[in-house]
């Protein structure tokens, strides 16, 4: 089910990096070929929010990948990972990657949607991003072949006068501008960061409070 009242690429903009930003506007659909990806955006507090305030204390899981030879060596994302054929969803690939690479069982969240997907021209894949929300802690058991490192990150660390602009490498021969977040001395950019933007947009939205209430 995907999320009413999203931002879309007018969020997605916002955190884009600079050289995506001509293609992203004139982009319609991710080509044919593309493969794709669905990652899980788990949200975490430990009681119902009341104010639009008490969203931007929720707080947001992510993992920090190992080095491996690819274009996403050491970044920070959000679990997630290849549809495989057995899936039969969106919801259950990103289920499915966030048990195997984090050991989050599907029971310990509730899925409030889909977010807007996300095409990624240097690895040909489209991300469809599945935002859930959990009220209780759930126990993470990282799979250390794929997870460097975890954390959870206040919503309000994403607000725009905590935006940075760096140098980084988005292929193996491209240095380009980028606006970023510095997580736990981690620069979190690229696909990854515009989601994020799409969620802290959706959390200021006036509708969003009953969206968040109900899950």
């Amino acid at each position: 089910m995907k999320i009413p009242n999203l931002k879309g690429k007018e969020a997605q903009l916002l955190l884009a990096p600079v050289p995506r930003i001509e293609s992203l506007l004139i982009e319609s659909e991710p080509p044919a070929n593309a493969k794709q990806s669905a990652v899980l955006a788990l949200l975490f507090c430990d009681k119902l929010p009341e104010t639009h305030q008490d969203l931007l204390d929720m707080k947001l899981l992510f993992i920090v990948r190992n080095s491996y030879d690819g274009v996403h060596s050491n970044q920070v994302a959000f679990p997630g990972g290849k549809c495989e054929d057995g899936d039969l969803s969106f919801v259950e690939t990103a289920s499915r990657e966030a048990f195997e690479e984090m050991g989050i069982e599907k029971e310990s969240y509730k899925v409030i949607g889909e977010l807007t997907h996300i095409y990624v021209p240097p690895s040909n894949f489209t991300i469809y991003p599945i935002l859930a929300v959990t009220h209780s802690k759930p126990e993470f058991t990282p799979d250390r072949r794929e997870v460097k490192e975890w954390m959870l990150v206040r919503m309000r660390e994403f607000a725009p006068e905590n935006v940075k602009m760096v140098k980084v490498k988005r292929t193996k021969d491209d240095l380009s501008d980028a606006p970023c977040f510095i997580v736990n001395g981690h620069i979190l950019w690229g696909a990854t960061a515009m989601i994020v933007s799409e969620i802290y947009q959706l959390m200021l939205d006036a509708a969003s409070l009953k969206l968040f209430c109900n899950s």
